[in-house]
Formats: structure tokens, sequence, C-alpha cells
């Protein structure tokens, strides 16, 4: 017998991990937000960014540089975020969300997939402040396998007949 345990059993499926994107940092304040954004530079690409109502502006984010994986995108941002001036640091600090939002697409085939960050890595992030987030991107190529939204009930007048 082999001493890989459970993990050794011939009838375990290998899952596939899923194909990384990228890293969104979204970012949620009362204060506006684009000060934040011109000391992050060139380094950081604007997705969206602004007021969304009254009193609460959005930020969102990616690196400029693509990254191989989460790890090494997260890990840039947080060094970029430590790195920010006393000015910087108070905008960073007074948002009441900021999120690395990870994409990945989905693998088609597979029931389930997974993939991890590094310790240090959460660590950085939760020194920051900072929650995780997770995107499946699903894209499905064959639009006839889209899923179709349920139908909506109908409402029934007090005899039961279908208005």
């Amino acid at each position: 017998m082999s001493e890989g345990g459970c993990l050794s059993k011939p009838t375990q499926r290998i899952m596939v991990a899923p194909h990384f994107c990228n890293v969104d940092l979204e970012i949620a304040s009362r204060s506006d937000l684009k000060l934040l954004e011109a000391e992050l530079g060139r380094k950081v690409v604007a997705l969206s960014g602004g007021p969304v109502s009254p009193g609460c502006f959005l930020l969102r984010l990616e690196t400029a540089k693509q990254y191989d994986n989460a790890d090494d995108t997260i890990c840039a941002f947080c060094a970029w975020l430590g790195a920010l001036s006393p000015t910087g640091r108070r905008a960073w600090k007074s948002a009441h969300k900021k999120v690395f939002d990870v994409g990945y697409e989905a693998v088609p085939p597979q029931p389930a997939s997974q993939f991890s960050l590094r310790t240090g890595t959460l660590k950085r992030m939760s020194h920051l402040g900072a929650a995780l987030g997770v995107t499946f991107y699903n894209h499905l190529k064959d639009k006839g396998n889209a899923q179709v939204k349920p139908a909506s009930r109908k409402r029934r007048s007090r005899n039961n007949s279908t208005l």
C-alpha cells in the first residue's frame, strides 16, 4: 500500500487549476479617490472611478503590467500601497471597502477547481485592511449551452385564474 493516504487512491479525481486572468483592486470611500489614483500613477490602469452616489466614490484598478499569477499581482499592489505618501495613506485608510478581486476563467468540463494564495500574500492584504474577492468567468463557447433565466411567476387573481 502506498504512503499517500487517501490522496493515493486511484479513484481520486485531480482538480485542474482555473486559468488566472487578473486582479482588480476595488476601493470605495466617502472621499474622492483621485489623489490615490494619481499617486499610484502609471503602475495601474483605472477601469472605473468617480462618484457613484452623493458622498460615495469608487475606484477600480488593475496593474499596468500583466503578472503570471494572483500572488505576484497582489504583492505588487501591496508594495505600491505600502509606499504611499502620508496623504495617500490617509486616503487608503479612510476607504470603507478595499477588495482584491481575483479573476479566474472557469475550466468548463471540471465540476470544481481550486487555487490558493501564499500565506505571505494574505498577511500583506490583511495588514493593509483589504479583503479577498474571487470572480470566476465562464465564457461558454457554444451559445446553446447558455443558461436560461427561469420564467417569472405569473400573478394569480383571487379566483386563481392567470393574469
